[in-house]
């Protein structure tokens, strides 16, 4: 309501409104093929931003596969010490009596991470489609009614994809940082208790080794990682979302004007 107000105010100040109106007629100063110009102009911004987009959305693709991985060397990390489990009763060891806490955490994260990729692609998918109908359009010959159905179907499903895409993400940039704040945890315990660790190892029949803490601290860092570039690149989605969505919504009010001069 507030774009159609700026956009009808627009008009009028632009001299649009006649000065001095016949009695028995009316004039338009604004036509629908400016308006119709106006709307393909503003959906040519959001077809230039989305491509410009491309190598984002990839990027999240890669980074989604990558912290599986990383979520998985660390989940088989702590749970390599679940066979402690007999032992560990006996034993002060905080970082073996966080072990089931951590495989709860590593299954909502692959959860989020899943998800997350389902979004993706289904955002990739309306992207694809935005772009494939409006290069079918040309700004010379363009309709009112084709720009309004397809900055429609940018505001109802494209812009809806991204923010489903947005929420998932901000989901695993959480479980990420919970991650991390764990194998912190880990790497803390260890120092502390590496004597007790190994004792309950060599007490199941295991060799007591130095890589455990290496191990869980290269998780940490991994995540530490993955966590800082993740919200770096929710940001980045986040303005390029607003910014489409703004575009967006202008060429739908042109279009939807242009449509309304036509029936007068």
């Amino acid at each position: 309501m507030r774009l159609i107000t700026l956009v009808a105010a627009f008009i009028f100040l632009a001299g649009c409104a006649p000065k001095q109106p016949a009695p028995s007629s009316t004039v338009n100063c604004i036509t629908s093929a400016q308006l119709t110009a106006y709307s393909y102009d503003q959906l040519s911004r959001v077809s230039a931003g989305m491509r410009s987009d491309a190598r984002t959305i990839e990027d999240f693709g890669r980074f989604i596969a990558v912290t599986k991985g990383t979520v998985n060397d660390y989940s088989n990390t702590i749970q390599s010490s679940a066979y402690l489990s007999n032992a560990v009763r006996y034993l002060p060891i905080p970082y073996a009596g966080e072990i089931s806490n951590v495989t709860k955490l590593v299954a909502n994260s692959m959860i989020h991470l899943n998800a997350a990729g389902v979004a993706l692609d289904r955002y990739k998918k309306s992207n694809t489609a935005f772009l494939a109908a409006f290069d079918k359009l040309k700004r010379e010959s363009a309709t009112p009614a084709e720009l309004a159905k397809l900055s429609a179907y940018a505001d109802t499903t494209v812009m809806s994809d991204a923010r489903s895409l947005q929420s998932a993400l901000q989901k695993i940039s959480s479980s990420t940082a919970m991650m991390a704040a764990t194998a912190q945890s880990f790497s803390n315990a260890l120092d502390s208790t590496g004597g007790y660790y190994n004792q309950a190892k060599s007490f199941v029949g295991f060799k007591p080794e130095t890589t455990d803490k290496e191990k869980v601290t290269e998780s940490r860092d991994s995540f530490n990682a993955r966590l800082a570039q993740l919200n770096q690149k929710i940001a980045s989605l986040e303005n390029s979302a607003d910014a489409h969505s703004e575009n967006i919504a202008k060429a739908r009010t042109y279009a939807d004007l242009a449509m309304q001069v036509e029936k007068q």
